[in-house]
């Protein structure tokens, strides 16, 4: 069974943002075009919102859900990404020197440290966003149809500014505001999340989540440049889909712990 709708949501509260590739372009990943990305430590209310509309839509599409092990998902718990991040580095570290595999142990710990409080860790990414128009890659390396769907359909970013919101919609209120998304800093979202069918038989199926707009809310301690966690965890992001948006709400009575 294929996918066949979006399922939105909006943030309730400010998140952490652990990785935010949110105005210049990221290179791709292996299993979609990713332009731009955003990782996210979320708080506990957001995070059982989010692991019931990613149960609800494997449930709807594939069939009841059977364990978040048993998927790729783009909204696991920090504890789960914090597993992940050092089960990685140990394969990661497989024959290499000794000292090169104890860097690469390391810099995992300091991940697992960094996720593993977070009650979610939603990673999210998008193809196009609204300010490329803004960036000479926006004639370089879009296509007339990209550059209409940019302009039409991009993300869009915005700062919370009290008792209003600036919109960066403009390249001089672009270049004035980009620099405040940073990693560490804490910013409220809206996502479409997003079932995929899996390709082959012994991969798995999954929900990727797109960015539809991020706000800038509060500043929060800088996070020091590594392996971005968008790199490390690019397997939960799935496969892009086209299908056109609708509104979707969480499952109830879902166990959250597995995620």
């Amino acid at each position: 069974m294929s996918a066949n709708k979006y399922y939105d949501y909006v943030l309730r509260h400010p998140a952490r943002a652990i990785y935010a590739n949110l105005t210049e372009a990221s290179r791709p990943v292996e299993t979609a075009k990713t332009k731009y990305s955003v990782t996210l430590g979320l708080e506990a209310e957001d995070a059982s919102a989010l692991f019931e509309i990613e149960a609800r839509a494997i449930t709807e599409h594939f069939g009841p859900f059977t364990g978040a092990d048993n998927y790729q998902l783009c909204v696991v718990s920090g504890e789960k990404a914090a597993q992940k991040a050092l089960a990685s580095a140990e394969i990661a570290a497989r024959g290499k020197p000794v000292e090169e595999a104890e860097k690469i142990k390391q810099r995992a710990q300091a991940r697992a440290d960094l996720v593993r409080p977070f009650a979610g860790i939603l990673t999210a990414s998008s193809r196009i966003a609204f300010h490329d128009r803004f960036l000479e890659r926006y004639q370089t390396d879009l296509d007339q149809k990209e550059r209409e769907m940019a302009d039409r359909m991009g993300f869009k970013l915005g700062i919370v500014a009290q008792p209003k919101m600036i919109t960066l919609d403009t390249q001089l209120v672009f270049q004035e505001y980009k620099d405040k998304f940073y990693r560490g800093c804490y910013v409220g979202g809206s996502f479409n999340l997003s079932p995929w069918a899996r390709k082959k038989a012994d991969d798995k199926d999954g929900v990727s989540a797109y960015i539809r707009n991020i706000v800038w809310v509060k500043d929060g301690e800088r996070l020091t440049a590594e392996r971005s966690l968008a790199d490390e965890f690019s397997h939960y992001m799935g496969a892009a889909t086209g299908y056109d948006p609708t509104t979707g709400t969480g499952q109830a009575g879902v166990d959250t712990s597995q995620f």
